[in-house]
């Protein structure tokens, strides 16, 4: 007999899915019945070992609340039983009752609190006081040898003077650590036995058909579900002896009058007594039984679906794959002549050697994609610098396709030119420009996000993009990371590369300026030297120099903020003003100075995670505030009352961070190495074994900075403490803190300091000398 596609197909899977059914769902009952029957079990443990812990804070509270009570004055003068005269000790015995009748209804889980001192034989409660000659019960004397500073004492009857009581007994010796023959009395806190009923019955919110109860290491009851078993010993039970026979927790199976009960215990660490359920087997896996049922019906409810969609949807589901068959027989050509045949026997056979074409023809177009990945690449960067795609919401499919990451704002371009002693030629030139690309994203991708594509000739195009920081911050760090650049090609390539920087833009469409801006200050390559990194910052003026050195003396103060150091803050703030007044800047100007110092430091605060929109609201309306000053020094009143909330925040949001374990291991290591030229994010990693990204997101978190940030700024501050040494040459102390060209130290410490190094040297000088003559 000769099946169709469709009726082989079906026949098939028929078979295979019935089976599949039948096994999945007989796996799927048996592993999930016998999961759920351990997690009931689990679970009736669990809420032992919860009553267990209620029951243990409550013991322990109780014992700390009997130390507290052993510090009074009175207690100590009722223990020694010693007074002036019979008016002292009655007061004393007043005052002492009232604090007992206090303690014990401010805590309801006391019933009540026996003193008995050993030196006059009487015993004070909080409802009564007996003399040694008056007291009938004197069960708590019989303790003053006892083992140990304490014990707990398991349900017994006591008359308080009022009534009696089941009760829980803690019993303390005083002094707290003294042996028994130096011992001069005991307190005793009495717990209600129902008390500890109640503890367990709050655990369990409805009735589980059995018994739980407490008992001690001899049997005997201390708590029961059922009031009539107090005080009965239930040693002669066989599994109770076996529980007895355990620590820890546990469960097990006994028999007991025909019907099968679920035995779950746990042993207290703190009194060892054991906490006991006592259920009916059919009571514990009651919850199974719908599961059960339900896992059937489903079972039966899918061999009929799958019956169904096999014998009567999958029928004409499969049919089009005859037509399919039909249709490539005649409009497929084989690629080998021996495949030729098979066309006229349309069936599976057939069909596989068509989809088994496909296949190889899906190969070589993926493998088209692939070669062509490259060039689509270098397209689309250089559609970006010449200003074709300006928008990266257009081109951000683009980037993704092709492996690029770029953010969707902060772009700095640099154009960097290869050159090696005695040349180099076309073929190694092509080489060493790949070289200079992948080292150069390995750099970037570290930290930031950038691209870099060869642009010929021995020239190539540095794409960086940043997720966070100002402009400047952001130049800066590309800067660092271009020097690290051009260490990695003169040590591993022995090739010289000169880099040129354009200035940081926020939008995709300004990535024209700055590769031009690049090409002006590689420009000046024939000036400056060759294997440098050469910024267009460095080149071009400024119209207004006493504001931009204003503006760089915000720095200190914004980093003053970042390190919460309130007394340089305000002493940086007012040294700002006065240089600002003292430089005849005009009031419009000291506005706008004011306005860009709280800007950079709310930055600041939003870079820690603080809400700048609630420190805004706080501040109220800064700009209306500031343009109604009359006077310059209302203006820095302000700014400084505005900052100092600021590291308030600050300080209270660094204090719940905490500290982090690996980062005080990462920087003694930083501080000990940073001088070493080569020192970089990988090498630290590298000997911590980390990630690099890993590293890099923890100095995010909790040094508020990125790593080369970090870097930088401990260089400078080293530098700083040389600089005060007259004699000591610039040169020498760039190379010192880890500087192989003193261009890059020269404009790293500006950026940071506002000043040249020169400057800083001759500030210092000044002031010492300023302090000295004082």
């Amino acid at each position: 007999m000769r099946f169709s596609i469709s009726g082989k197909v079906m026949f098939v899977y028929s078979l295979v899915f019935i089976t599949i059914i039948f096994l999945s769902f007989w796996l799927s009952y048996t592993g999930t019945v016998g999961r759920l029957e351990q997690d009931l079990k689990n679970t009736h443990v669990a809420l032992l070992k919860q009553i267990d812990d209620k029951i243990e804070i409550v013991f322990r509270q109780t014992e700390k609340d009997l130390l507290n009570m052993s510090q009074e004055l009175e207690y100590v003068y009722f223990m020694y039983d010693s007074y002036d005269d019979a008016a002292q000790k009655y007061a004393n015995f007043f005052g002492l009752s009232n604090k007992l009748k206090t303690i014990v209804h401010t805590n309801e889980l006391f019933a009540s609190i026996f003193l008995y001192s050993e030196v006059s034989g009487d015993m004070l409660t909080d409802k009564t006081y007996m003399k040694r000659s008056d007291s009938k019960d004197s069960w708590l004397a019989t303790y003053i040898k006892m083992k140990g500073h304490s014990k707990w004492l398991t349900t017994h009857k006591v008359w308080d003077g009022e009534k009696e009581q089941d009760v829980v007994t803690l019993i303390r010796s005083y002094p707290s650590i003294s042996s028994p023959e130096y011992r001069k009395g005991l307190v005793a806190i009495n717990i209600s036995e129902d008390v500890l009923y109640r503890m367990i019955k709050d655990v369990y919110e409805e009735d589980q058909g059995g018994h739980t109860f407490i008992i001690d290491d001899q049997a005997n009851i201390v708590t029961h579900d059922d009031a009539t078993q107090l005080y009965k010993n239930l040693a002669h039970i066989p599994y109770i002896q076996q529980i007895l026979s355990h620590n820890g927790s546990g469960h097990f199976t006994v028999k007991m009058e025909g019907i099968e009960q679920s035995i779950f215990y746990t042993a207290s660490t703190y009194t060892g007594w054991r906490i006991v359920s006592v259920i009916p087997k059919s009571n514990v896996y009651q919850p199974l039984k719908s599961t059960r049922s339900l896992m059937i019906a489903f079972a039966i409810g899918m061999v009929l679906l799958a019956l169904s969609v096999l014998f009567y949807v999958n029928r004409r589901t499969f049919k089009p794959l005859d037509r399919l068959a039909g249709k490539m027989s005649g409009a497929f050509k084989p690629v080998h002549p021996e495949d030729e045949p098979m066309r006229s026997a349309v069936g599976l056979g057939y069909l596989e050697t068509v989809f088994d074409q496909m296949f190889v023809d899906r190969e070589q177009l993926e493998k088209q994609v692939r070669d062509s990945k490259p060039v689509l690449k270098w397209r689309i960067i250089l559609d970006m610098l010449s200003g074709y795609r300006t928008e990266y919401a257009s081109v951000r499919q683009h980037l993704e396709f092709t492996g690029i990451h770029l953010y969707s704002e902060r772009f700095v371009v640099c154009t960097a030119e290869i050159g090696k002693e005695g040349g180099v030629s076309p073929k190694d030139e092509t080489l060493y420009t790949y070289a200079l690309c992948n080292v150069a994203e390995e750099l970037m991708n570290m930290e930031n996000s950038g691209v870099a594509v060869d642009l010929g000739a021995g020239f190539a195009a540095i794409v960086f993009s940043f997720a966070e920081g100002d402009m400047e911050q952001n130049h800066l760090r590309a800067l660092a990371v271009l020097e690290l650049v051009l260490d990695v090609m003169k040590r591993q390539f022995g090739l010289q590369v000169t880099i040129g920087v354009g200035r940081c833009y926020q939008d995709m469409k300004d990535i024209p300026i700055s590769y031009d801006e690049s090409h002006k200050a590689l420009q000046y390559k024939m000036v400056i030297g060759s294997h440098s990194v050469i910024s267009i910052e460095d080149l071009l003026g400024h119209d207004n120099q006493d504001y931009y050195r204003m503006i760089k003396m915000t720095d200190r103060i914004v980093e003053a903020l970042k390190q919460t150091e309130n007394e340089k803050l305000k002493e940086y703030i007012t040294e700002l003003f006065r240089e600002a007044v003292n430089g005849s800047l005009s009031p419009d100007l000291i506005r706008q100075l004011s306005y860009d110092l709280i800007m950079k430091s709310l930055q600041v605060v939003a870079s820690v995670g603080i809400n700048t929109e609630e420190s805004l609201e706080e501040m109220g309306n800064l700009h209306q505030r500031i343009h109604q000053c009359d006077n310059w020094q209302d203006t820095q009143q302000i700014v400084k009352t505005v900052l100092e909330g600021l590291a308030g925040k600050i300080e209270g949001k660094r204090s719940q961070r905490g500290s982090n374990k690996t980062i005080d291991r990462l920087l003694p290591y930083i501080r000990d190495h940073y001088r070493e030229s080569e020192f970089s994010l990988e090498l630290l990693s590298e000997k911590f074994q980390l990630n690099p990204t890993y590293v890099s997101k923890l100095f995010k978190e909790y040094m508020e900075k990125n790593f080369i940030d970090y870097l930088i700024e401990i260089r400078i501050n080293a530098s700083k403490e040389l600089l005060v040494v007259k004699n000591r040459k610039i040169n020498d102390i760039a190379e010192w803190v880890g500087y192989t060209n003193t261009r890059s130290y020269l404009r790293a410490f500006k950026k940071y300091t506002g000043m040249t190094p020169t400057e800083y040297r001759e500030w210092v000088l000044g002031c010492e000398a300023n302090s000295a003559s004082e």
